[in-house]
């Protein structure tokens, strides 16, 4: 799950913020049990990481390649972690859950977070120049300099920009890493509008299909990269 998604997540649960915790129960190492009857303090975002202040504890949910959430429409199976309130319930599936016992400031570098207020461009093209020989294809997936992007939105921004995804950073102008870093948080917050309105798939231009929308070529899908993750790219507009 891509970290705008995560934000749409985080709002979708302020109706329970300060709600008492009737029932907690779930599938991981965890105790569920400890957060019935205390209630959710905060909520923040971290690139693909969801942060919560149950009580004195703070959790870190981490929906991994298949995780998903239901809010008030439970799965026919049991939750990682389940939270029942007066006014709903909500159930985290397949995901992967740890508690935090450091500072979120220590933890966590917001400048680097396509979704956050902080995101920092000059900065985050700092980072991207020192790893000159990495591919775009784990550059863009990297979550200490792109915390949010995910698979979706990796393939989807370097077909905008025309970039193969075997490029290296080294092979980028200056500019064109500017280009990089401002297309990765861009779409991020078109990703985030369109899924807000239901129509995020629509707008999809290259993500899981099989011809290119600009000269009509077959798309390539192959595992590229040291992150060995499918990759979607036409041979043509995208050629080295």
């Amino acid at each position: 799950m891509e970290g705008p998604s995560l934000v749409i997540l985080r709002q979708e649960m302020k109706p329970f913020i300060g709600k008492p915790i009737i029932l907690a129960e779930g599938n991981w190492s965890g105790d569920a049990s400890q957060f019935t009857g205390q209630t959710i303090r905060w909520i923040k975002t971290w690139g693909k990481h969801f942060i919560m202040r149950i009580g004195k504890v703070t959790i870190r949910t981490h929906f991994l390649l298949w995780g998903s959430y239901r809010i008030n429409n439970r799965k026919d199976r049991r939750a990682t972690l389940s939270l029942e309130f007066e006014n709903g319930d909500v159930h985290f599936y397949s995901s992967s859950i740890k508690t935090l016992d450091q500072p979120l400031e220590e933890l966590y570098d917001w400048r680097v977070d396509v979704m956050s207020r902080k995101w920092d461009a000059k900065y985050v093209r700092s980072l991207v120049r020192k790893q000159p020989n990495s591919y775009l294809a784990d550059v863009l997936l990297d979550q200490n300099l792109f915390a949010g992007v995910g698979n979706i939105i990796k393939n989807e921004v370097l077909f905008r920009l025309k970039f193969n995804p075997l490029l290296r950073v080294k092979d980028l102008k200056p500019k064109q890493i500017a280009a990089l870093v401002d297309e990765a948080h861009n779409y991020s917050h078109q990703f985030y509008r369109w899924k807000k309105r239901y129509v995020l798939k629509k707008h999809y231009r290259i993500y899981h299909k099989g011809t290119c929308p600009v000269c009509g070529s077959k798309l390539r899908a192959e595992k590229l990269g040291k992150r060995d993750r499918y990759t979607f790219w036409c041979p043509v507009c995208q050629a080295m």
